[in-house]
């Protein structure tokens, strides 16, 4: 388990505070140590009831013990948060995130312009059909989806092959490739094994 300081994602905080206090969680206590980590979250009450519901019969149910899932799990007498079956939002913000944020100007000067001249030809294309118009706008979106996905696919094996075998930022042991998500660690470089790591789902989503 990372040291304290070292938390890359608000999930990898809550696995770890879990851990240290054998499944006995002080809400606050917890809301605490999230504020002194991640400071600009926006974490909430539904934030934790999700985590926790995944921990006691849900996705992270294999991260912890017997015992720490019965200390979670909601009795008689104790007070229980409303328990959600969605995934928290971003928490970057309200919702979550859809789409790349070019963080080059230079790149986002170019791509908005490529677009701009994408959408006019879809339109000329289109003329007055707006069925075509949406078939034509998905099947583009979809060949470019295709091309990354061929240029991932490879990069994931391998890493996979070398050994990395749980998420590189909550230590969730992974039993195969299915559902893992590959991530570059520097956005502003491309798919290269030396700049990619394999994350879970969640986890992907905190760091975007």
């Amino acid at each position: 388990m990372p040291e304290q300081s070292g938390y890359r994602t608000i999930k990898q905080l809550v696995v770890d505070f879990v851990h240290r206090c054998d499944g006995r969680v002080d809400y606050e206590a917890l809301t605490a140590e999230v504020r002194k980590h991640f400071p600009t979250s926006k974490w909430q009450k539904t934030h934790w009831a999700w985590y926790r519901s995944q921990i006691t019969r849900g996705r992270f149910k294999g991260l912890f013990s017997e015992d720490e899932r019965a200390a979670l799990a909601p009795t008689r007498g104790r007070r229980s948060w409303p328990v959600t079956t969605k995934p928290p939002a971003r928490e970057d913000g309200d919702a979550l995130t859809r789409g790349p944020q070019a963080r080059d100007p230079e790149v986002k000067r170019i791509g908005d312009g490529l677009l701009d001249h994408i959408r006019l030809v879809i339109s000329l294309a289109a003329g007055d059909d707006e069925d075509k118009q949406f078939r034509l706008n998905r099947w583009v979106f979809s060949r470019l989806l295709q091309d990354e996905i061929r240029v991932k696919r490879p990069i994931k094996k391998e890493l996979w092959d070398h050994g990395m075998r749980s998420c590189q930022a909550c230590g969730e042991q992974f039993s195969s490739l299915k559902g893992v998500e590959i991530h570059r660690k520097d956005e502003m470089l491309g798919y290269a094994t030396e700049n990619c790591e394999l994350l879970c789902k969640d986890c992907h989503q905190e760091l975007g």
